[in-house]
Order: structure tokens, then C-alpha cells, then sequence
């Protein structure tokens, strides 16, 4: 028995899917979510089924309401955990004018009236972005597209709706059953398979719970993340920023904040470690979302 639904999720503050959405685009080497014309779908998993969403974009500006359509193969007993886990993707329950009233300075006043109700859209779970900023870290993005369409096409996780395959990002389990070398031959380096299964051995087990970040304060969460080998400062504030949703992350270091920052803020050169945290202090306790922002003006 199947079962099928649509949620109008309401936002708190000003919101605009389009430029979310715009921002959201992936590469074409992208094997998991679907940008067809006029729609974005996305397969995500709940209470062990898997569910595709899909949400229409194209209507420019604010909006009060997101409409998701959702259908699976299977009932879906458990609809409020569905909607609590899509308002938590999308970033609605976040007042965002917090974020534009806050004392900001005047590069990132401009780019919030460039991209009004802009919003990060986040991993379905914790765990599909830390597998992510391993699988990218030390190579170029399309690169790290093509790593992950390998292993999600060789763990082949699938399902079927009015007749079209869609494939689900791997489990943790499943990949913590992968070979080292099973990685090496879909071109990950040997170092970079090591901390992919290694980490998600350590979710499987128990020893470390990803879901716990997000009840975390900012200083805890990192301190957690650090301590796991493979696991350096980029990787850390990535995966709370898109999988925990913490809104003060800042990965310092990071190619698009140094660009973006270069340009926007008319320096000479790269920006120095001293700059950007003097940059992040006006931005405290927001500096995920300047983060994003900084990304989305590339």
C-alpha cells in the first residue's frame, strides 16, 4: 500500500525558494537529487522508508507558503515526522529576520538585500553531510560529484515511483560494509576511504551519534568532530552547518569564503586568518548563515 500527501509549510520570516533552490543546483555528475524543469525532487528516508518529495520553483520572489508533494511505496504512518524533518531541511522555523537585524556590517547588509529570504537548504540527515565533506575534502567539487555518483551507483540503493528509479544517498551501514579497496577502485585515495568507512563504523556502532550535534553548543560540537581521525576544521564546521544546522559555524579556510570575501570586500589578496575572524565576530551568532550568504554571491 502506497501513500502520498502535501505539506504548505509556512516560514517564519521572508523566504524565497527560488533563490534557495538556485543556490541548492548541483552538478550534472549529481546522482541523487533531480532538477527537472520547473521541479526539484529529492528522495529522503522516514522510519526506514524512502519517500520523494518534490517541490515546484519558478515563481520568483517571497513567498509565504512552501508546497511539498511527497509519495512513497509505502504508508508513511508517521506524516509529523516527515513535515518536522522537511521544516528542518528547508530552514523554516528560523526567524531569518534574527539574521538581518543583527548589527551586520555593510558588505553583508548588501547581500542580504541582493538575496532577500535566501535560506540554506540542509542534508535530510547528519549523517549524508559528513559522509559529503569527507568525500570533498582536498579534491575539486566536480571531482567529489563524481566520487559520490560511484558509490551511490555501486551500493545501488533504489527505489520506484509511476514508473521512474530514483537512488537514495548509501546508509550508513551499507558503506561501513564497503572494502578499502572496494573505494580505492571508484578513485577514492587510500587515505580518504579509510576516513569515509572508518567514521561511518564509528556511527554504526554507536560510539558516535550525529544527531546529538544539533543539541550541541557550537564550542562542544566541534571539540566532538576534532577528535575524530580524518576529521579537520573544514569538515567539522561543514557538517554542523549543513547536517546539524547550527547557525554559527564558520569554516575558516574554505576556497568560497576567501574568494568571496576577496571580491566583496575589494582586497588585494587572499584574506588573512586575522581578517576573517575579525570578519566573523560581527557576524556572531550567525556566521553559518554569512557563510552562505558569502557562497551564494559566487
Amino acid at each position: 500500500m502506497g501513500s502520498q500527501g502535501t505539506f504548505h509549510l509556512r516560514p517564519v520570516g521572508p523566504y524565497s525558494f527560488d533563490l534557495s533552490y538556485s543556490f541548492y543546483q548541483r552538478s550534472k555528475f549529481e546522482s541523487v537529487d533531480r532538477f527537472g524543469d520547473h521541479y526539484f525532487a529529492r528522495p529522503v528516508i522516514v522510519e526506514g522508508k524512502p519517500v520523494l518529495i518534490k517541490i515546484r520553483y519558478g515563481n520568483g520572489g517571497l513567498t509565504d507558503s512552501l508546497t511539498i508533494n511527497w509519495q512513497s511505496q509505502d504508508e508513511i504512518k508517521n506524516t509529523r515526522l516527515l513535515r518536522r524533518m522537511l521544516t528542518r531541511m528547508f530552514y523554516l522555523a528560523f526567524d531569518i529576520e534574527q539574521f538581518y537585524r543583527h548589527p551586520l556590517d555593510g558588505v553583508m547588509k548588501k547581500l542580504i538585500g541582493r538575496f532577500p529570504g535566501f535560506r540554506p537548504i540542509l542534508t535530510p540527515d547528519t549523517y549524508e553531510a559528513a559522509a559529503w565533506a569527507i568525500i570533498g575534502q582536498q579534491v575539486n567539487l566536480q571531482f567529489a560529484y563524481r566520487l559520490k555518483s560511484r558509490l551511490v551507483a555501486s551500493v545501488n540503493r533504489t527505489f520506484e515511483i509511476e514508473g521512474e528509479r530514483y537512488h537514495l544517498f548509501p546508509s550508513p551501514s551499507e558503506i561501513a560494509n564497503i572494502g578499502y579497496d572496494a573505494l580505492r577502485s571508484m578513485q577514492f585515495s587510500g587515505r580518504k576511504a579509510e576516513y569515509l568507512i572508518d567514521f561511518t563504523r564509528m556511527v554504526v556502532s554507536g560510539e558516535l551519534d550525529l544527531e546529538a550535534l544539533s543539541d550541541l553548543d557550537y564550542d562542544a560540537g566541534v571539540e566532538r568532530l576534532l577528535s575524530i581521525r580524518g576529521i579537520g576544521p573544514w569538515s567539522a564546521n561543514y557538517i554542523l552547518m549543513r547536517g546539524a544546522g547550527h547557525r554559527d559555524a564558520f569554516p575558516i579556510g574554505d576556497s568560497g569564503i576567501n574568494h568571496a570575501v576577496r571580491e566583496l570586500y575589494h582586497l588585494n589578496s587572499k584574506p588573512e586568518l586575522k581578517y576573517l575572524l575579525e570578519l566573523g565576530e560581527r557576524w556572531r551568532p550567525f556566521r553559518s548563515l554569512a557563510t552562505f550568504y558569502l557562497w551564494k554571491s559566487l
